[in-house]
């Protein structure tokens, strides 16, 4: 399926509701292929199965079926992707155009008892919506979209489906403007995309806001009572350790954080704040642009920050062989808390620490 573009350019609307709406068809792979069975690890000592390269693979497609030279960076290699192709993966046409009527319900406003992504709503209550503004028409060479089909793999490969993530950012003119979070095997107190059992949220600058697809209610900054980070417990000594235990210390932060595996789990634990989350750190090598491209874009929206630990933006022009955050991540909901943090962090040479 090929979506004419207007003047040689590309809706933006047209490939964020492509995002969204693969997220269900790439959620569906990594519901049915059996993790015990495909697993193997990559040069770097990092695991992968045939679902991260199917789920790409969806992804990939359902994107490249809007603007057939969209610039893809996805973790997975192109060339073991394509041997995992799938072509009866196509982008679900029904569900692209609920996506897409409700990314103009979110930026032209409307008083719908409920969004065309949730079960309850019928085709016959979708209003009419005037023509996109011209700001949503691009030229694809000024787009990057990153992706990570399947996050937490791992934790896949051991059945723990709570920190499993898609993540899908894009990238105009270097700066993230929408990304999509989504979560295959759903999440507690959070609707799914018309009963499917995948739970999506997204959002950036592009829609001044972020969302829960189907919701009504959208995410705003939370405002936790005492701030807490989110680590990964398998690198939660040295440095990581010692200066969140700094920052309880200066009475910025709880004292203890909570260990959460997954880039994309604590983008969600973030952007939800239900128990506090307030902060990731880790000034480290050990992410990529995949990591952390959707949810710097999420932030943005939401008055939140995500840098590297010298409070530098990312460079998302780089390529999949050196998208390693070499200078790490800290992300935090509050911008005031992420500067203190960089603040903090230039002082007393913790940057020796290992």
């Amino acid at each position: 399926m090929s979506i004419p573009t207007s003047n040689n350019k590309v809706n933006l609307l047209d490939l964020c509701a492509a995002a969204i709406a693969c997220t269900v068809t790439a959620s569906k792979c990594i519901q049915e292929i059996a993790p015990s069975k495909n697993t193997r690890t990559k040069a770097d000592g990092s695991f992968v199965t045939d679902a991260d390269f199917v789920a790409q693979g969806v992804i990939v497609q359902a994107l490249q079926s809007i603007c057939p030279t969209l610039n893809i960076v996805g973790e997975e290699s192109p060339e073991e992707m394509k041997q995992h192709e799938q072509r009866d993966r196509q982008l679900d046409r029904t569900l692209w155009k609920l996506s897409r009527n409700e990314l103009q319900c979110r930026y032209f406003g409307t008083g719908m008892t409920h969004l065309p992504l949730h079960s309850k709503c019928r085709e016959g209550e979708l209003p009419a919506f005037p023509d996109d503004p011209e700001e949503f028409l691009v030229d694809p060479l000024r787009l990057r979209v990153i992706v990570d089909p399947l996050d937490g793999t791992k934790s896949y490969t051991n059945g723990d489906h709570d920190a499993v993530s898609i993540l899908i950012g894009f990238i105009l003119d270097d700066a993230p403007v929408f990304g999509v979070v989504g979560k295959p095997f759903g999440y507690t107190g959070l609707s799914s995309i018309r009963d499917t059992g995948c739970v999506t949220l997204y959002g950036g600058t592009l829609l001044r806001g972020a969302f829960v697809a189907g919701d009504k209610i959208p995410l705003s900054q939370p405002n936790p009572i005492t701030p807490k980070a989110v680590i990964s417990a398998s690198r939660s000594k040295g440095v990581v350790q010692q200066f969140c235990q700094y920052l309880g210390e200066k009475g910025l932060l709880a004292a203890d954080p909570l260990l959460v595996p997954g880039a994309g789990e604590k983008s969600v634990r973030i952007l939800l704040s239900r128990n506090d989350e307030a902060l990731w750190f880790y000034p480290k090598p050990g992410t990529s642009l995949w990591d952390v491209a959707a949810t710097d874009a999420l932030l943005r929206a939401l008055g939140g920050k995500l840098t590297d630990k010298y409070g530098h933006n990312m460079d998302y022009s780089k390529s999949r062989e050196e998208a390693e955050n070499v200078d790490g991540v800290v992300a935090c909901m509050s911008a005031d808390l992420h500067r203190q943090c960089i603040e903090l962090f230039a002082k007393d040479n913790w940057n020796e620490i290992p």
